[in-house]
């Protein structure tokens, strides 16, 4: 069986390039993986630091007071849905070199939300915080001095125009005074173009998901005198409207006196990374081979089924379907023959059902399909009869047509059982019961099933 394109060794592969540096750690906080980002961050190499606690392999302070942070797998257990992030810590690695930092940290959890680890993901920040501290320098403060003022300007604009984020300043009422070359690249405008402008209007946000309108954080920033930062959920719709998935956070400049005189954005282009972690997501819950839901996302869909059944009156239904003599058609034509056979197989059963089921491999060469809310459990007949009807068509698999059957054998709830694991224990006789009574063909369970059950491979 060969690697997908969104398969482990490609996302490995992944991983290994991108900039950010990447830790994941065992249930005990223990590290099981490094990547070289991470590794030249820590300044650990991953066999040296593969299964020791994270906190052997670095500490974290607040850049400003010094204070230690709370430790990053207490973080992680605490993390539910979405990843925790903190701005301005400082990391301290084996070399003992101070890094400025902003990390994130996400939970991994089994199919039954069991904490089983987690992903720390970090990256160096510290030209963007250079770049923060240049802009919050007090203008009335460099006026004092009209030499000093014009190399501390250079100074700034430099470092501004060199770090890789996007770097927008407003003033008081949220109208534009700056933006970096990388920013004026993000969203289209130019400096001159921008300047006078509300920001909104030069960077204007929607939500991923709902498409609505995210207002940019620089007035909240200013409103409540602290840094904002925005969901990871935000799109910026460029000028041209090419969209970008990116990552801001916005904090007030303020007078020599403290008062607030306007704030500074930075923005971070995460499209790819973005993208990446959806497939790592997508690897972990589909199939590699078929890309139809594996087991752990097939059970999630099942109790979902469930309990939606449960609240509705309805009923759902189990279709456990087993190729008919699979093993020896693998045997005789290989492995590639049988894969492709495998994903052909997929196919086909998903012309079966409707939007609103599921259809999964469960392992080798057996299938599952899901029925959410049916009105009546016989009406999983007729999706049994359409799966059988769609095998009479032989397979063209590299030009040899192939001619397969199935076994279905089809279990109810609530009818035939109150939970998951005794639903999928009923179908999966029923469908033996299918090949015990010659296969090609579906069987409903019946309870007298249970002390008769005949295996036929």
């Amino acid at each position: 069986m060969k690697d997908s394109p969104t398969g482990p060794a490609h996302l490995a592969l992944a991983l290994a390039s991108v900039s950010d540096a990447v830790i994941s750690t065992d249930a005990s906080g223990r590290v099981t993986y490094m990547n070289p980002a991470a590794e030249a961050l820590t300044r650990w190499r991953q066999s040296d630091a593969l299964g020791l606690p994270l906190s052997t392999v670095f500490s974290i302070v607040h850049a400003d007071s010094g204070t230690a942070v709370e430790a990053v797998m207490d973080s992680i257990k605490r993390t539910e849905d979405a990843s925790r992030t903190l701005l301005h810590a400082v990391l301290v690695g084996a070399g003992g070199r101070p890094v400025v930092v902003e990390y994130s940290v996400a939970a991994v959890r089994d199919a039954a939300a069991s904490f089983s680890g987690g992903i720390t993901v970090f990256r160096d920040i510290t030209h963007r915080r250079a770049a923060e501290l240049a802009l919050q320098t007090s203008e009335e403060t460099l006026l004092a001095n009209a030499e000093a003022l014009f190399e501390e300007k250079e100074r700034a604009q430099v470092t501004l125009n060199s770090i890789g984020d996007a770097v927008i300043s407003t003033d008081f009422r949220g109208r534009v005074s700056f933006l970096n070359v990388v920013a004026e690249k993000m969203t289209g405008w130019t400096q001159a173009e921008a300047s006078g402008r509300m920001l909104d209007e030069i960077f204007f946000l929607v939500d991923s998901t709902t498409r609505e309108h995210i207002p940019c954080p620089t007035m909240q920033a200013i409103i409540e005198n602290r840094t904002v930062g925005l969901h990871a959920a935000c799109v910026l719709i460029r000028r041209d409207g090419v969209e970008i998935a990116v990552e801001d956070s916005a904090s007030p400049i303020h007078d020599k006196h403290g008062g607030v005189i306007g704030a500074v954005m930075v923005a971070h282009d995460v499209t790819t990374a973005r993208d990446l972690s959806e497939k790592l997501a997508r690897v972990a819950l589909h199939d590699n081979l078929t890309d139809l839901p594996n087991r752990a996302l097939f059970a999630d869909r099942l109790h979902q089924a469930i309990a939606r059944a449960h609240r509705s009156g309805n009923s759902s239904a189990l279709l456990f379907v087993d190729l008919d003599r699979f093993k020896p058609v693998n045997d005789s034509l290989g492995h590639t023959m049988g894969d492709l056979l495998l994903q052909a197989v997929a196919r086909r059963l998903l012309t079966c059902v409707r939007s609103s089921d599921t259809v999964s491999r469960y392992g080798g060469d057996e299938f599952i399909i899901v029925l959410a809310d049916v009105a009546h459990a016989q009406d999983a007949t007729v999706c049994a009869d359409k799966v059988i009807q769609a095998f009479e068509a032989p397979y063209d698999i590299g030009g040899q047509f192939l001619q397969m059957s199935a076994s279905i054998g089809i279990a109810s709830f609530p009818g035939d059982a109150a939970d998951a694991e005794t639903l999928l224990r009923y179908a999966d006789i029923a469908m033996y019961q299918a090949k015990s009574d010659g296969r090609n063909k579906y069987r409903v369970f019946r309870p007298d099933m249970v002390s008769s059950d005949k295996r036929v491979i």
